[in-house]
């Protein structure tokens, strides 16, 4: 692993879209910005990734979400935090 790979952290964030809002939100706003704090202290770069913001439309209709979702994943492993509500799929 190259050294600036070593020095980066991204988390993926997973929920269903229409559920965990205020959790996810939560994170974003308040947790985050103190782990990156953090992390800059170190020399290490945070990063979250949360495809609320990140799937287009376009990509959407043509299928590309669970691809996309799954190649984000594998960039950002082994850092993932998967929120559970009372919906699935």
């Amino acid at each position: 692993m190259a050294a600036a790979q070593s020095r980066q952290i991204r988390v993926f964030i997973s929920s269903t879209f229409r559920d965990m809002q205020a959790e996810r939100d939560y994170l974003v706003k308040f947790i985050f910005p103190q782990l990156r704090k953090l992390c800059d202290q170190r020399a290490v770069t945070w990063g979250e990734v949360d495809l609320r913001w990140g799937i287009t439309e376009k990509q959407a209709n043509e299928g590309q979400v669970l691809p996309i979702c799954l190649a984000e994943i594998v960039r950002c492993r082994p850092y993932f935090i998967g929120l559970l509500g009372e919906r699935y799929g």
